[in-house]
C-alpha cells in the first residue's frame, strides 16, 4: 500500500515508535527560551481574512526529536526546521478540513511523548512551557490577526491539554464572548475542574451553545484509557448531547480522510452506532484494531480510539461548527 504524506495524521504519535528505541539526538545548541510570535517562522499558518470566522488550531503530540545535553530534552525545539516539519502534515490536513474558516496555527514547544512517562513535577513544569507558548501565540493572534471576528479553538490530545489551560487562565471576558466554541478533542476535563472554573470550562450540552466541547471514543467500555478515565465530562459528537441512549449509525456523518489523488480531505462513510458511557463515546461497530498500537497499550488499550478522535467524526464536527456559528 502506498504511504501518504499524511500517514502521521492517522496515528499522530506513531513515528515515536520507530525512534524511541534509538539513542536521542544530541545538540550543542542552546534551546529557545521564549517564542516571538511576531516572527512568522513560528506560525504554520497566519490565516487570511476571506472568511467570517477563524480557527485557532493546536496540533497533538507529533515531536520525536529530543536533545539530551540541554534543557530541551523533553520538549520540541521549534527553532529547528526539522522539528517544525514534524507538525506540518497534521496541520495541513486540518487546514483542509476546516477550510471554511481562516486558519491560524502556531508552532509551540510541545512535550515529546516520553515526557508523559516522567514524574509529575517534571511533567507539570514541561506542560507549563507548552501552555505558555500557546497562550503567547493566542494573545498575539487576538491583537494582530483576529480583527474582531468570531473564532473556534480546536485541538487534539496535547493540543487540547494546552487549550484547556488557556481557557482556565489566559482569556479575557471579551475574548470569551468572541469564541464560538472550544473543541478540545482527545483529552479530559474533570467535574472538579468544571466546578473550579465554572465560566471558563462551561461544557456544551447541545449542538448550538457556546462553550467547551470534549469527546473521547472507544469501541467498548473496557478500552477507556488514562485520557478519559474517572469523573470527566464529555459529549456524544454524533448528537452533541450527553444522553446515554444508543444512537443509530445514520447520525454519524462520516470521518475525514486524506485523498491523495485529489490532494484534499474528504468526508467518507463510517457507519457506527454510538452511546455515552461515563461521558466516553462508545462506537460498538468499529474494529478495535482500528488504531491499536501494542506499545501504547498501557495508555490506550485495544479498542481505545484516541488516535482517531480528531478525524473520526469529521462530518459531524464540520456541520456542528456551522450550526454553532449560526447561533453565535
Amino acid at each position: 500500500m502506498k504511504t501518504s504524506r499524511f500517514t502521521v495524521l492517522v496515528l499522530p504519535l506513531v513515528l515515536w515508535l520507530f525512534v524511541s528505541c534509538s539513542a536521542p539526538q544530541t545538540s550543542n545548541r542552546k534551546p529557545v527560551t521564549g517564542i516571538d510570535y511576531a516572527d512568522t517562522t513560528y506560525w504554520y499558518s497566519c490565516g487570511d481574512t476571506s472568511h467570517v470566522a477563524d480557527v485557532f488550531y493546536v496540533y497533538p503530540t507529533v515531536s520525536t526529536i529530543s536533545f539530551v545535553d540541554n534543557d530541551s530534552s523533553w520538549f520540541a525545539d521549534i527553532s529547528l526546521p526539522e522539528v517544525r516539519e514534524e507538525a506540518n502534515g497534521n496541520q495541513r490536513f486540518n487546514k483542509m478540513l476546516y477550510g471554511e474558516y481562516n486558519f491560524y496555527a502556531p508552532y509551540y514547544r510541545q512535550m515529546i511523548f516520553e515526557a508523559y512517562q516522567q514524574p509529575t513535577p517534571l511533567l507539570d513544569s514541561l506542560a507549563r512551557i507548552a501552555a505558555r507558548d500557546v497562550n503567547d501565540a493566542f494573545q498575539y493572534y487576538m491583537e494582530h490577526f483576529n480583527q474582531g471576528r468570531p473564532f473556534f479553538l480546536m485541538g487534539h490530545s496535547q493540543g487540547s491539554q494546552v487549550l484547556i489551560q488557556l481557557l482556565k487562565n489566559g482569556m479575557t471576558e471579551q475574548q470569551r464572548q468572541q469564541m464560538v466554541a472550544a473543541y478540545c478533542i482527545g483529552y479530559h476535563v474533570t467535574a472538579e475542574e468544571v466546578a473550579q472554573y465554572p465560566e471558563a470550562l462551561k461544557p456544551a450540552t447541545d449542538s448550538t451553545m457556546q462553550g467547551l466541547v470534549v469527546f473521547n471514543s472507544v469501541t467498548d467500555t473496557t478500552a477507556i484509557g488514562m485520557v478519559s478515565r474517572g469523573d470527566v465530562v464529555g459529549i456524544n459528537p454524533t448528537t452533541w448531547t450527553m444522553a446515554t441512549d444508543t444512537i443509530p449509525a445514520e447520525f454519524h456523518l462520516g470521518m475525514a480522510k486524506y485523498n491523495e489523488a485529489r490532494d484534499s480531505v474528504l468526508i467518507v462513510p463510517c457507519p457506527t452506532r454510538t452511546y455515552l458511557y461515563h461521558h466516553t463515546t462508545v462506537c460498538p461497530d468499529l474494529d478495535p484494531e482500528m488504531v491499536y498500537i501494542p506499545a501504547y497499550e498501557y495508555m490506550f488499550p485495544k479498542g481505545n480510539l484516541h488516535f482517531a478522535d480528531s478525524w473520526l467524526y469529521g462530518g459531524n464536527v464540520v456541520e456542528n461548527m456551522r450550526c454553532r456559528l449560526r447561533h453565535h
